[in-house]
């Protein structure tokens, strides 16, 4: 069972996806980490199973059926590829579509777009927070000691919003990738004594859009393989092995990486890192 789902309310709003749904969708995009590869005409899908799907999210699924709605749904809003049970065996295969791949994407414009449909929301945040602003001026002038609390508690505040993010998270989030996955992989290009460029950020996207993944799958794969890069040749050489030696363990959607000693794993020969 997932312990934790990450749903993108925005992306529902737009593409007109319910609580469930959005669940679901979390989970299809972070396939690549934890489902079998099933290559179909040249092209990379995924084996989620019904049951697998109850099994990860009991809070938003119950039965086999409402999932494969739910499937077919997601497939005729064009965010998915769905090839059912019976025309491929009995899996059910699925992969994103470029629309879906823009899941972990944001728009900064949000909060222009919102000024402008509710006009009595002004830039600060609105009525409430300048009347908020005004209740504090008016009580720092009539007790002096609260402003030197106040400007320290403000200090505070923005200090902690500055140290946030790290400069290679924010550099990883301009591709999509946010979040414990950004950290993991830090982590892992750290142990491998690889940088976070944007340089290799953008051999890393390109090497992936041939093999038909985002940005974000490469990087799934790549921390699920012990890959500080990621390169065509690896993967397909990968979904070979994997093949040749089924019993091969795929990491669990719910595993956490950033645990894992990276410096002492082995590569195969064919995939020594080279700072990709």
């Amino acid at each position: 069972m997932r312990f934790s789902s990450y749903i993108n309310n925005q992306k529902c709003l737009e593409w007109g996806l319910n609580a469930n749904q959005g669940a679901l969708f979390d989970l299809l995009n972070q396939a690549s980490s934890w489902a079998s590869e099933v290559v179909v005409d040249g092209v990379v899908y995924y084996w989620v199973s019904r049951h697998k799907v109850i099994e990860e999210l009991p809070l938003f699924y119950k039965t086999a059926d409402t999932v494969y709605r739910h499937f077919t749904e997601l497939d005729d809003k064009g965010l998915i590829v769905y090839l059912k049970q019976g025309k491929h065996g009995d899996k059910d295969l699925i992969r994103l579509t470029e629309k879906g791949k823009s899941w972990n994407e944001f728009r900064s414009d949000l909060g222009r777009d919102n000024s402008e449909i509710n006009p009595s929301l002004s830039p600060e945040l609105g009525n409430e927070s300048e009347i908020t602003r005004k209740q504090i001026r008016d009580n720092s002038e009539i007790n002096p000691t609260d402003n030197i609390t106040n400007n320290k508690n403000t200090t505070d505040h923005n200090n902690k919003k500055t140290t946030q993010k790290s400069e290679d998270e924010i550099l990883l989030e301009q591709f999509g990738v946010t979040g414990q996955l950004a950290k993991d992989f830090i982590a892992l290009r750290k142990a491998k004594k690889a940088p976070i460029t944007e340089t290799a950020l953008k051999l890393f996207n390109s090497q992936a859009r041939k093999v038909n993944l985002s940005m974000l799958e490469a990087v799934q794969v790549a921390i699920s393989r012990n890959w500080a890069g990621f390169r065509e040749d690896w993967y397909l050489k990968s979904l070979q092995q994997n093949k040749s030696n089924p019993s091969s363990a795929k990491p669990s959607a719910h595993n956490d990486f950033n645990h894992r000693d990276y410096g002492e794993q082995i590569m195969p020969d064919w995939a020594v890192e080279s700072a990709v």
